[in-house]
C-alpha cells in the first residue's frame, strides 16, 4: 500500500484530497520569544514583517528567506527559539503550573520542553527526556543558550523504569516518535522513507509508550499525546487502545485551524490544508481523581556564592562540578545529562562559573558591565576586552541589560571564558 492510497483509509476522500494538494506547497517558519530577554515589541520592531502565530502567545511566523535568525546575534544571546509552527501549538494547549512536576517524555530537540519551562516562569520541574544521548545533549545546549532552569535533561528508557515514577507526574508531554509523514513537505527523506510497515511498527511502539507514561501520570494529571503523522494508526487509534485498557478519559480540544477527523473523532489533527503549518496530531488525556501536590526536600547547601534567587534550589555536586534544580526528586534510576541550571566547575582549587547560570541571571544579582554591540561581537569571537571599569573579580557581562557571560576583571581588562565550542564571528 502506497502513502497516498493509506492516506485515503485515514481520512475523509474530500479531506484526503485536500491534504495531497497541500503537500506540494512551501513550507513555514516559525519563532517562540524568551520574554524574559525580549518583549514583543522589540523583536517586531526588529523584525516588523513578522507574522503572529495564529495559537501560540509570544510566536510569529516568518519567511527564511527574508529574516535568517538562526545565524542572528539574538539566536546566540537566547533571546528565541526556532520551531515547527504546528510542533510549537503542543505545549501552548498545556496549562502548565509553577509548582507542576512534568515529564516530557521523547523530548529532543527540546522545543516542547522549552515552551513548558517558560509558561512555568523557570520553576516546577521538568524531566526532559530522549532515548538518544546525541539528542539529549541538544537539549542541553537550549536550556544553556536560553537561560532555562527547571530541566532535568535525561537520557533514558523509561519502559525499564516508569515503575518507579508511577503516579509522580502533574502533566506528561509524549511527543511519541512515529513514521513522520506530517513533515513530508520538510524532508524528501522521510517522504522516501515511509512504507505502510513502518506506521505499524511505529504504532506498536507508540502503545507501549503511552501505556507506561499513563501509568506516572498523577491522578488528576493530563497526558498530552501527540505525533507528526497523518496515519490513523499512528494517532486515533493509539488513543483508542489506551481508552480500551484504562480508565482514561479524553480531555476535549477545540481550536481555529484544527480539524477532527470524522471517521474517529478522537483529538485534533494540525494539517497544511487547514493551517499553515506542518501535519501534526494531538490528544489530551486526563487520569481521573484529584491530584496532590510533590513534596521532595531540597538540598540548599552549596559550596559557592550563588545568586539570591537560587537560595531555595536543590544543589546537587556530581565531581567537581555543581547543579541547580528549583525542585528535587529522586534521580537514582535516571541517567542525568544535565541537573537543572549547570552551575560552574572546581579546578585546582578555583571554581569558574558557567555559561548556563550566566544566562539564568539578572543584571542586579552579580556586578555587571555592559557591553557595546561591537564590544560583544569582539566577546563572542574569543577576544579579550580592554575595558576599563570599577569592577575586580568574576562580573556578569550584558548587552542590552540581559546576560551574556561571567568573566573576570582586573578593573582594565576583561578575560574572555566564552566556551570555544560556541565562538563565532557576527
Amino acid at each position: 500500500m502506497d502513502f497516498i492510497e493509506h492516506l485515503k483509509n485515514s481520512l475523509l476522500l474530500e479531506e484526503a484530497n485536500k491534504l495531497i494538494s497541500s503537500l506540494e506547497g512551501e513550507d513555514f517558519h516559525a519563532v517562540l520569544l524568551n520574554t524574559k530577554k525580549i518583549s514583543d515589541e522589540e523583536f517586531i520592531k526588529e523584525f516588523p514583517n513578522i507574522k503572529k502565530h495564529p495559537l501560540v502567545e509570544h510566536a510569529y511566523l516568518y519567511d527564511k528567506n527574508e529574516y535568517q535568525l538562526g545565524k542572528h546575534l539574538y539566536h546566540e544571546l537566547g533571546y528565541y527559539y526556532l520551531q515547527e509552527p504546528s510542533a510549537m501549538v503542543v505545549s501552548s494547549l498545556i496549562d502548565f503550573k509553577g509548582d507542576d512536576y512534568v515529564l516530557d517524555l521523547c523530548a529532543a530537540p527540546g522545543g516542547k520542553s522549552v515552551q513548558a519551562s517558560l509558561k512555568m516562569n523557570g520553576n516546577g520541574l521538568i524531566i526532559s527526556n530522549d532515548l538518544s544521548t546525541q539528542r539529549a545533549f541538544l537539549i542541553s545546549n537550549n536550556a544553556e543558550r536560553l537561560g532555562l532552569r527547571n530541566l532535568l535533561i535525561t537520557n533514558n528508557d523509561f519502559s525499564e523504569i516508569y515503575h518507579h515514577y508511577l503516579n509522580t507526574f502533574d502533566k506528561i508531554v509524549l511527543d511519541a516518535p512515529c513514521s513522520g509523514s506530517g513533515m513530508f513537505r520538510k524532508s524528501d527523506g522521510v517522504k522516501n522513507d515511509w512504507s505502510i510497515n513502518k506506521v505499524y511498527k511505529f504504532a506498536e511502539i507508540q502503545k507501549e509508550l503511552i501505556s507506561y507514561a499513563y501509568k506516572m501520570l498523577k491522578p488528576g494529571g493530563l497526558l498530552s499525546y501527540s505525533t507528526c503523522s497523518y496515519s490513523i494508526e499512528e494517532n486515533e487509534e493509539v488513543i483508542e487502545y489506551l481508552l480500551n485498557n484504562t480508565d482514561a478519559i479524553i480531555d476535549p480540544l477545540n481550536f481555529e485551524g484544527g480539524y477532527v477527523n470524522e471517521l474517529k473523532p478522537i483529538g485534533v489533527r494540525l494539517m497544511p490544508s487547514h493551517f499553515n503549518g506542518e501535519g501534526q496530531y494531538i490528544c489530551h488525556i486526563r487520569k481521573p481523581g484529584v491530584s496532590n501536590k510533590t513534596n521532595y526536600k531540597n538540598n540548599n547547601k552549596c559550596r559557592i556564592p550563588l545568586a539570591d534567587s537560587y537560595k531555595e534550589y536543590d544543589i546537587k555536586t556530581f565531581g567537581d562540578t555543581s547543579f541547580a534544580l528549583p525542585c528535587s526528586i529522586e534521580t537514582k534510576w535516571l541517567k542525568v545529562i544535565r541537573y537543572g541550571v549547570k552551575i560552574g566547575s572546581e579546578a585546582k582549587g578555583i571554581f569558574r562559573y558557567d555559561l548556563h547560570y550566566a544566562r539564568t541571571l539578572s543584571e542586579n544579582e552579580m556586578p555587571s558591565v555592559e557591553l557595546s554591540n561591537e564590544q560583544l561581537k569582539e566577546y563572542l569571537v574569543g577576544s579579550q576586552l580592554n575595558l576599563p571599569n570599577k569592577n575586580k573579580g568574576c562580573v556578569l557581562l550584558t548587552y542590552h541589560s540581559n546576560p551574556v557571560d561571567i568573566a573576570k576583571t582586573n578593573g582594565e581588562v576583561i578575560k574572555n571564558y566564552y566556551p570555544k565550542g560556541l565562538r563565532r564571528k557576527y
